[in-house]
């Protein structure tokens, strides 16, 4: 018997239902959109890991996943009506309860709701955003991040969408920052992003830890990030609301980045900041304030950069650093393009944490297609901000 061809790096690009890399993104919970763009009594349409989805909210809060369209004619779900927990289709009125059962049939004479059923999907609220579960075996146990867990404010920033496939973010390096975010450092003042970096990087029971180093010395602890496999890391950074400078406030970050489709990808960044009471309502409208506002142009400047229309240098400068270091990412990451599309590259010792990473996915999607035991990947139960207090 012919042996299976073995899993390239380019072969974990393509995340859709029955690919080798989609069916391991489906063991896990996934987060699928920021919880507050989902409002009451609204339902919305949703593109996630190369399948459509209609997302609503019921009367009552509950986050629902159910399919994209109508059993009867195919219709867009969320083009209809929230009604209590229930969704009625707007083609025809038939409605399906929380559990995909359909409860109503409008103008059949003999209606056969007991013989139509849609898919759901299980969904849980977390950190500012909604995870849902897409696989298609056993729920596992939710995840939760014990950093996040902490008496603190929790913002979720708007998500991030860029045209490329996931790996263009998800196996980033840190040795990147003095180049490409040069123009932001220098327009801003941020001489610390002009420093070269070094990572060394072990795997963890978790997925790995890296440490970054500044002229050969980590710096502290919070020079370190925490990787979860299969696509979530945790890192901390200055806090960069208004009006909260200059306090050695951190804040704790965790960034999930999961795939549109195998050419685009979304990124949900939620941080956690040790602030209380009106300290935190009042962070929480600084932090608000300026993402928000941001969020609706910063991706045109980036397609003007790769057009060649202008650089990282002619960014205006009224434009947070935060927002103009995506920028930047997005112009670098996007300009990548795909996988395969890019050739073969040439890999150096600073590349050691990417290294690791698609060794450790292609291990463990391997052992998914073969049919040998995966990793048991364990979140730890302690706070790394306590445990390095």
């Amino acid at each position: 018997m012919a042996q299976a061809p073995t899993l390239q790096f380019a072969d974990l690009e393509q995340i859709g239902p029955g690919t080798p890399a989609g069916n391991y993104l489906r063991l896990f919970w996934q987060p699928v959109m920021r919880a507050q763009d989902l409002p009451k009594g609204r339902a919305k349409p949703l593109e996630i890991l190369g399948e459509k989805f209609t997302v609503y909210r019921g009367e009552d809060g509950t986050p629902h996943l159910t399919a994209f369209r109508c059993a009867h004619r195919g219709t867009q779900l969320s083009l209809g009506w929230v009604e209590d927990n229930n969704l009625r289709c707007r083609y025809h009125g038939w409605v399906y309860d929380a559990a995909g059962q359909c409860v109503e049939q409008p103008n059949e004479d003999r209606p056969f709701c007991d013989k139509v059923k849609i898919p759901v999907h299980p969904t849980r609220e977390y950190a500012g955003l909604i995870f849902a579960y897409l696989g298609a075996g056993p729920v596992p146990p939710f995840r939760h991040y014990p950093d996040f867990d902490l008496p603190g404010v929790i913002v979720a920033d708007p998500p991030e969408i860029l045209p490329c496939t996931f790996w263009n973010r998800l196996d980033n390096d840190h040795s990147h920052v003095p180049w490409v975010h040069r123009a932001t450092a220098l327009r801003k003042g941020r001489n610390d992003y002009l420093v070269m970096r070094k990572e060394t990087v072990e795997e963890t029971p978790y997925g790995y830890i890296s440490r970054r180093a500044v002229a050969g010395e980590q710096v502290n602890f919070k020079d370190t990030a925490y990787f979860f496999m299969p696509n979530a890391r945790q890192f901390w950074a200055p806090t960069r609301a208004k009006g909260f400078e200059g306090r050695n406030l951190g804040d704790t970050k965790m960034t999930w980045t999961v795939p549109v489709n195998d050419t685009k990808f979304v990124a949900f960044d939620v941080t956690h900041t040790p602030l209380l009471g009106k300290e935190a309502v009042a962070y929480a409208a600084s932090r608000a304030a300026q993402q928000e506002a941001e969020a609706e142009d910063r991706w045109d400047l980036g397609k003007s950069i790769l057009a060649g229309d202008m650089t990282p240098e002619d960014i205006p400068n009224d434009i947070g650093a935060y927002t103009s270091f995506a920028i930047e990412d997005y112009a670098t990451q996007v300009g990548q393009g795909s996988i395969a599309g890019r050739g073969v590259e040439t890999l150096a010792v600073t590349d050691v944490k990417l290294v690791l990473l698609r060794r450790m996915w292609l291990r463990e999607v391997s052992a998914l297609k073969d049919g040998r035991p995966l990793t048991e990947w364990k979140i730890p139960t302690k706070p790394f901000t306590v445990v390095h207090a």
